[in-house]
């Protein structure tokens, strides 16, 4: 008798709560259509913002430092950046030049001296070897001048390096001497950085190498901003201690600094077909990840899933769910399974007309 009266009782409730259901207005829930696609399987690396132009820039002369450029002066290709004191090789270019006008004295009068003698053999009134011999001096006097000019333009190009250039464009991020100093050469004076021909490099598992390729687009994520930039190139060797080798992303004009930490989304398996969803259609409950869909009598069903790899707002995922299946993405979030719904028909006509978006 009393368990006749537990199941009667049990019955009006679920009884009760099924007219409650029925006379409550169906939900109204935004959809997106699940869909198949070609991903790539990613591992996120740290990264770092390298500049491709980043030079120590060295004295090529010694002597003191007369003058250097200041830290975080922006100079051009060609700019002076530095002089150092080149008095005693411009003494030595003035001992040159005065050598050279005594060689070409001596040239001078050697031709005179020649002429004379040619006059002279015709009328046979001088020895032939003599005249020989003046030709012979002539050619060493010529010869002379011409390789004391090539000092005096050895000494000249020796002056112009006592002034230090800027090899290209860019920005003095470091200065390593101080006027006064007696500066000896291929002592570094500045490093000197291009701001604007940046790369990302990433320290990246040899594992991978077979994956990557030239040109693919790889997402970089910095704070709260994520990008996609082009691999440049990578190393053809690896490093024995670590096992990693070097992968060279395009940062070009990219408003970083050189130096910053980044994070990189390079690719460690081969291209795979995947199901994707949303992000906004995952429900996280406790230990496990739901996802609901809806069938074509508008009617929800709740579906256990894995969840895989993010590739923009969308996800991989694996469950009981096909591709074209209508998942919930807003409005789910207190639904029932079985439950009855209204579908907003803005949101399935955008996700039917671009079913690829992501």
């Amino acid at each position: 008798m009393r368990k006749s009266l537990l199941f009667f009782t049990a019955s009006i409730i679920l009884t009760t709560n099924l007219v409650v259901a029925a006379e409550q207005p169906a939900s109204l829930v935004s959809v997106e259509l699940a869909k198949e696609q070609q991903i790539k399987p990613s591992i996120w690396l740290p990264g770092n913002v390298v500049s491709r132009m980043n030079s120590p820039i060295s004295a090529e002369q010694t002597g003191q430092l007369l003058w250097i450029v200041d830290i975080g002066t922006q100079v051009t290709k060609g700019q002076i950046i530095a002089r150092i004191d080149n008095r005693d090789i411009k003494l030595v270019k003035a001992q040159q030049q005065a050598q050279i006008n005594q060689y070409k004295a001596n040239v001078e009068y050697l031709t005179k001296q020649k002429q004379r003698l040619m006059k002279l053999n015709a009328t046979n009134n001088t020895a032939l070897s003599e005249l020989e011999r003046t030709e012979k001096d002539l050619l060493v006097a010529q010869s002379e001048v011409i390789a004391m000019q090539m000092q005096v333009k050895q000494t000249q190009l020796a002056i112009d390096k006592t002034e230090i250039k800027a090899p290209f464009n860019g920005y003095i991020s470091a200065r390593f001497a101080h006027v006064g100093e007696l500066i000896a050469i291929g002592r570094p004076m500045v490093q000197l950085v291009n701001p604007n021909d940046l790369d990302i490099l990433v320290a990246a598992p040899i594992a991978i190498a077979p994956f990557l390729q030239a040109g693919a687009k790889m997402q970089v994520k910095w704070q709260d901003n994520i990008i996609e930039l082009p691999i440049r190139t990578w190393s053809r060797a690896g490093e024995q201690s670590s096992r990693t080798f070097n992968v060279h992303l395009d940062a070009q004009d990219i408003a970083l600094l050189s130096g910053t930490a980044v994070s990189v989304s390079l690719p460690k398996e081969q291209t795979e077909v995947a199901l994707m969803v949303p992000r906004d259609a995952l429900l996280l409950r406790q230990d496990n990840t739901f996802i609901l869909s809806v069938d074509d009598n508008l009617m929800v069903k709740k579906v256990k899933v894995k969840v895989g790899q993010g590739v923009g707002n969308w996800v991989t995922i694996t469950g009981e769910l096909h591709s074209g299946a209508q998942v919930i993405v807003r409005g789910g979030e207190r639904l029932q399974d079985g439950q009855t719904v209204r579908i907003n028909d803005t949101s399935i006509a955008l996700a039917r007309v671009n079913p690829n978006q992501s």
